[in-house]
Formats: structure tokens, C-alpha cells, sequence
């Protein structure tokens, strides 16, 4: 199984979901077609467990690499502010594969609802861990962490969307976003309610 959503998610980043079926998906992971379909039972079901697979990744480095590192920032907004600098990586890194997620969520409702539900649950998550952080401004409430990280996604997620057209016309580069993100963060937190 895990071969096949490892195949699956190559072929995502390389090929995009126009190109992506299941026999291209056997063949990358060194099974029969029918491997394939005994696990999934279409097309839409394999991209939206490759999807959560790819979701589940990004929960997995950040428990054991982001959140600890920004848990040790003495300051809270920057801690918050490292993170999401540190999640505009990730997305940077894995542009292709996210684009195609967030492009054809948009027309694959199920992609759509599970992303949204997982994105949804790892926000709460962090959210928790920023709340608990010892330093953290009395004024500075989850309402205003959630928002916080909810807009940081979706920028990123627009900035995998935007085709590279955009990216000169925008003058947005990885890098600038990469810079400006924790910069709006620490702008929109750093305030005082």
C-alpha cells in the first residue's frame, strides 16, 4: 500500500492529475493494476488517499521538527512566526505536488472536503500547542492564532496555485514570501487587542 501511494504522489508532482491513472501508478510502484484496484476503487479515491498521505507528512515533520523548534523561541509570536516560515518552506518544496492538490480540489469535491477537514484538525492542533506556550500575550487569543494560521495556509496555498506567470508579474518569489509571511504574522499577533 505504501508503495503505491509513494508511486502515486511522484507521479502527482511529475505529471499532475491530468496525467496520473492507475495503470501509470502500478507501473511506477512495481505492482499489477490489479494490486491497485483491490486497495482503491477508483482514480479519486487513490489521489485523495495520496492526498491524505502527503497531509499526514506535513503532521509528522511538523510534531517532530517545527513545533519543537519554535516551542524553544522565547518569544511567543515569533515561535508562531518561525512556524509558519517554516510551513512556507515545506509548501515551497513540495510546489508541484501541492498545486495539483489545491487546482483540482476545487473540481473534486471529495479531495476537496478531505483536505479541508485534515487542514482543518492540524490548525486546531497547533493552535493547542501555541496556546500552551508559557510567554504567550494575555491578549492574544485562539481565535486570533487560528486566523493567524489559516491565513498563512491559504497564502500558500494561492502562491502553489498562481502559475509562473504571475510569480514575475507579482514580483512574489519563494524567497520574498518566505520573508514577508513571519512579517505579517508577528504584524497581525504583535498588536495589541
Amino acid at each position: 500500500m505504501e508503495r503505491i501511494l509513494e508511486a502515486a504522489q511522484q507521479l502527482i508532482a511529475e505529471e499532475g492529475i491530468a496525467g496520473f491513472t492507475l495503470t501509470a501508478v502500478a507501473a511506477r510502484a512495481g505492482v499489477a493494476v490489479g494490486t491497485v484496484y483491490q486497495r482503491f476503487a477508483n482514480k479519486e479515491d487513490l489521489l485523495v488517499s495520496a492526498q491524505q498521505r502527503w497531509l499526514d507528512g506535513v503532521a509528522r515533520t511538523q510534531r517532530e521538527q517545527f513545533l519543537p523548534a519554535a516551542a524553544q523561541q522565547p518569544d511567543f509570536v515569533r515561535a508562531v512566526s518561525l512556524y509558519a516560515e517554516q510551513l512556507a518552506a515545506l509548501f515551497r518544496d513540495h510546489a508541484c505536488l501541492v498545486r495539483e492538490f489545491v487546482v483540482h480540489a476545487a473540481a473534486i469535491p471529495a479531495l476537496r472536503e478531505a483536505a479541508q477537514q485534515r487542514l482543518d484538525q492540524l490548525a486546531q492542533e497547533r493552535c493547542d500547542v501555541f496556546m500552551a506556550l508559557p510567554d504567550r500575550p494575555p491578549h492574544i487569543m485562539r481565535g486570533h492564532v487560528l486566523l493567524a494560521l489559516r491565513a498563512v495556509q491559504s497564502l500558500l496555498e494561492w502562491r502553489v496555485a498562481a502559475s509562473p506567470d504571475m510569480e514575475e508579474a507579482v514580483a512574489l518569489t519563494w524567497d520574498t514570501l518566505a520573508d514577508d509571511i513571519p512579517k505579517l504574522v508577528t504584524a497581525y499577533l504583535g498588536h495589541d487587542a
